[in-house]
């Protein structure tokens, strides 16, 4: 039986994208194509072409590959891209532990595509994780990531655990952040 996934939806990004562009003045607001946020939301979920997806890391690859390539924001795509990455791991039982390195990945994804080695990325990603045994739990309003299992959330809940994931992860990463705001 196929594993099941836990996605964002297109206006989890929406809002994702928002609290980034009001985080930072100078970031330009704006979506250019909404219909690109949901074509990547979609195609990591279902699909497109006879071509899917499978484990979460090539769901991840891709997510932030066209999140980033396809430009649907105005300003604040690698940033939005990373941010509802490090929440579809955490909603699917994983922390992306990422480091500066996603910089030069984003950087790539945003200038030449064609040019990223996927092989390589997807050794970045698997490395980059922490399993749900290591990592079990999610934000709430008065708790930290670790007090709430990722058990506990249901679908009810997952547009507030979505935000406060995102926002969780960018606190935890402010300098990777602060740095692709002036790239």
């Amino acid at each position: 039986m196929p594993r099941s996934f836990r996605y964002p939806s297109v206006e989890d990004v929406l809002d994702i994208h928002e609290d980034i562009v009001s985080e930072y003045p100078d970031t330009s607001p704006g979506v250019r194509r909404r219909g690109d946020v949901g074509f990547a939301l979609a195609y990591v979920s279902d699909g497109s072409f006879g071509e899917l997806p499978e484990t979460i890391h090539e769901k991840s690859f891709h997510l932030l590959r066209l999140l980033v390539a396809n430009h649907p924001f105005v300003d604040g795509n690698k940033r939005t891209a990373l941010n509802t990455t490090a929440a579809f791991y955490l909603l699917n039982g994983h922390r992306f532990t990422y480091d500066d390195e996603v910089r030069a990945i984003l950087k790539q994804f945003g200038t030449d595509e064609r040019t990223v080695d996927e092989d390589d990325v997807l050794g970045y990603l698997r490395s980059n994780n922490a399993t749900r045994r290591q990592r079990t739990s999610v934000p709430t309003e008065d708790r930290t990531r670790d007090d709430v299992p990722l058990d506990d959330v249901t679908d009810d809940i997952r547009r507030e655990t979505v935000l406060r994931v995102a926002t969780a992860d960018r606190d935890d990463h402010r300098d990777i952040y602060d740095a692709l705001n002036t790239e």
